[in-house]
């Protein structure tokens, strides 16, 4: 059996992920090293967390992407505007950030995400003892998730006119 017979009938849908990662995250690594970005790295993860072969779960994908960042990143700026850059302020921020999350917006995906951004918001402005740094930080961190999870979602939309993936079977941790 040949290399293409062997994986061209056997994963398509990874293949269609493959080009769907490399267009995206060559798109908005371009893009935002072109306007000044020197660490276009959220919304490189953006792309790759948003990305799906299915234009309907991509469109799911790319709302709770976009809501938990949100929900860390108001969680963290209102932390540090209360209590400023205080290291006790990380545990009662993240604690705070799971209990809406998990109470109030109840998306079982952003009971990870969600804190993982207050943490890291919270941590920058401990870092630099500086308010101003954690809410740059969130305000930049926002911009670059939700351009990564619009270009993700173009692609998928594009790819899926010009390339129909495969109906996703259950082989490979493709489909969500």
């Amino acid at each position: 059996m040949g290399w293409r017979r062997f994986l061209i009938p056997q994963d398509v849908m990874g293949l269609h992920y493959a080009a769907r990662i490399f267009v995206g995250t060559t798109a908005v690594w371009l893009l935002l090293r072109f306007i000044g970005d020197a660490d276009p790295i959220w919304a490189v993860i953006s792309v790759i967390v948003v990305t799906e072969p299915q234009l309907q779960t991509a469109w799911l994908t790319l709302g709770s992407r976009i809501v938990n960042t949100v929900i860390g990143c108001t969680t963290g700026v209102v932390f540090l505007l209360l209590a400023g850059p205080k290291s006790w302020v990380l545990p009662l921020a993240l604690t705070t950030t799971v209990l809406v999350c998990t109470y109030v917006v109840r998306l079982s995906s952003s009971w990870r995400l969600a804190p993982a951004t207050t943490a890291l918001i919270i941590a920058s402005a401990v870092v630099e003892q500086s308010r101003i740094g954690g809410a740059e930080i969130a305000l930049h961190r926002t911009g670059e998730v939700v351009l990564g999870c619009a270009v993700a979602f173009l692609v998928t939309w594009c790819m899926s006119k010009i390339w129909v993936p495969p109906v996703a079977q259950d082989k490979g941790g493709h489909s969500s």
